[in-house]
């Protein structure tokens, strides 16, 4: 089978039929069969005893579907949504979308009803999503199958990131909360139970897809294993992987046991062999977002030094000293300025300020004074990465600085990622520098924290020989 291929009416199909669409309101049908009246896509309702659905014309059974259908949303019942992937794929519909639980992961019967489903592919060709899945959003496209809130107004502007989900409730909290200070979503897959289409699958696809530039993947077991390393690994060459792999404990992995109802496999094993393969990882959802949002927007530092600018001299401390904590992940050190850049910081800084790393500007200081010394980090050969430590209560801080700040990201002489605060403004003043194109993030941990997967994947790069 040529997957990436199929795949594309996935992603662009042209006529989607819904299972289960109806006029009731709160169903799930219902509710998908609404939300992708905002696409181009040609809208096919199917209901055993509605004659039209939101005002088009329903058939009463997939049987009936006409021909030439790329996908298939099935949101009935277990038992009930099996006969209609029969009737689909017998159809010759290309994709099917389950989107009913109650298979493989409560037992035995539901894996009697998988196992029904995982014949379709090699009997008819059509592909299966699910069951269990949430299906996919494309904000590209206006295409969205996920039928619970998402943040998908705040994520309509899409992006660059490829988000991979085998946990439907993980992925959308993820994505609703992410959202909110800015999230360049490229794609949202639900993997669901992965009777058929899996994370391999999907590496494949978004490894060719020229407006993906970061795939992020939370899973709870990995099927075919080596390959999906090896697929990972070439991935990583031109674009980075973040993998959050829950069931790290004993008490996880039994959890993903019951949840999955499969085996989780050594989590020491796993970490080991992402190691191997170039593959990030990360530990909690917060930290996928994250690294996924600095990882999609700018490209990683030559080195691990460390310049820091800020206005609030604790904020300073406090950011010197995550830095040099030891960490599981890339090693950061505060940067050793240059006799010239120190000379240069003096000059262009008030006399009261501090100039040794971190530089603290102090609240006296405005937009010029920032950029100054700014830029002096950026020329600085001692300075690989600069943390902007970014407040606008100062009353000589303007709004300006945000676009200021984005044109030397924009000129790529050294990776720079913010940290801001303004009370209740805080996520619209983190908006405003993403969609600027510059990272940014609420807090010192998690700034610090995107800034060491900026050096691991330099790292990464430079054992693949990629970055010079």
């Amino acid at each position: 089978m040529n997957t990436n291929r199929e795949l594309k009416a996935l992603f662009y199909p042209r006529k989607i039929a819904v299972i289960g669409a109806t006029n009731t309101p709160g169903r799930v049908g219902g509710i998908i069969f609404n939300s992708l009246k905002g696409s181009s896509i040609e809208r096919i309702p199917v209901h055993p005893k509605e004659k039209e659905v939101q005002g088009v014309p329903a058939i009463s059974s997939p049987e009936l579907l006409p021909e030439e259908v790329d996908m298939a949303i099935i949101t009935i019942g277990a038992e009930n949504a099996v006969t209609a992937a029969e009737q689909c794929a017998a159809r010759g519909v290309k994709i099917i979308v389950i989107v009913a639980g109650g298979f493989g992961e409560i037992g035995p019967e539901g894996k009697l009803l998988e196992n029904r489903l995982k014949v379709l592919p090699g009997r008819y060709g059509t592909r299966i999503l699910g069951p269990n899945s949430l299906g996919v959003f494309l904000p590209e496209t206006g295409l969205d199958t996920i039928f619970v809130e998402h943040g998908d107004k705040s994520l309509a502007g899409g992006g660059g990131i490829a988000f991979i989900t085998q946990s439907g409730s993980v992925g959308v909290e993820s994505l609703g909360y992410a959202s909110n200070i800015g999230f360049g979503m490229r794609a949202f897959v639900g993997l669901g139970n992965k009777c058929d289409l899996n994370e391999s699958d999907f590496l494949r696809y978004f490894a060719e897809d020229e407006k993906t530039r970061c795939l992020a993947i939370y899973t709870e077991n990995i099927d075919e294993g080596k390959a999906f390393l090896e697929e990972a690994g070439e991935v990583t060459r031109n674009k980075p992987v973040i993998v959050l792999k829950a069931g790290r404990s004993a008490a996880g992995e039994a959890a993903v046991s019951s949840h999955t109802g499969r085996l989780a496999g050594s989590d020491r094993v796993v970490g080991g062999a992402f190691r191997q393969y170039g593959i990030q990882r990360a530990i909690d959802d917060e930290e996928l977002a994250d690294a996924a949002r600095v990882l999609s927007l700018i490209k990683p530092p030559l080195g691990n030094r460390i310049g820091v600018i800020t206005g609030a001299g604790g904020y300073g401390v406090m950011c010197a000293d995550y830095i040099e904590e030891p960490r599981r992940r890339a090693g950061l050190e505060m940067a050793n300025f240059s006799g010239e850049t120190s000379a240069r910081l003096k000059e262009v800084n008030l006399p009261f300020a501090s100039v040794h790393n971190p530089v603290d500007i102090t609240a006296s200081a405005g937009d010029e004074i920032y950029l100054q010394t700014l830029d002096a980090l950026l020329d600085d050969p001692n300075t690989d990465i600069v943390i902007c430590i970014s407040f606008f209560a100062p009353p000589s801080i303007t709004d300006n600085l945000i676009g200021k700040i984005a044109r030397r990201v924009q000129e790529g002489r050294k990776p720079i990622v913010v940290f801001t605060q303004f009370g209740p403004f805080t996520d619209e003043y983190l908006k405003r520098f993403y969609r600027a194109g510059v990272p940014g993030y609420p807090s010192i941990l998690r700034t610090v924290r995107a800034v060491r997967f900026l050096v691991e994947r330099g790292e990464i790069l430079r054992t693949q020989g990629e970055l010079l």
